[in-house]
């Protein structure tokens, strides 16, 4: 699987897990919610977690975002002996490679406006 830009909110309840799932498909903003709620350190970064790749995540996590159909915002709540955590990943775009033998004559003498 592909790195991913991962997002999550850690809690110690799994009623609180649910209940905050229920909020997040009501509207709430998970931003918000995890800078509120989070036991997590990337609550200061309103549930930003970084960039991972799923294969070196916890077993768990890595488990729930391999099952993962790409549609659902949000991934949850799975349990972790960390606590109750909701995920919400970002699929990466692959990102284009350009070689000396893709640019062309035209590009390099042409700035783009």
């Amino acid at each position: 699987m592909a790195p991913i830009a991962l997002h999550h909110i850690l809690l110690r309840s799994e009623w609180l897990a649910r209940d905050l799932l229920r909020e997040l498909h009501l509207g709430a903003s998970f931003e918000d919610l995890a800078s509120e709620h989070s036991v997590c350190l990337s609550a200061r970064n309103m549930g930003f977690a970084g960039y991972h790749n799923p294969d070196q995540l916890p077993l768990a996590l890595s488990q729930a975002l391999q099952e993962w159909d790409g549609q659902a915002a949000v991934i949850g709540p799975v349990g972790t002996d960390l606590g109750f955590h909701l995920l919400k990943p970002v699929t990466l775009a692959p990102r284009p490679v350009v070689t000396d033998d893709a640019v062309t004559d035209d590009a390099i003498s042409q700035p783009s406006n």
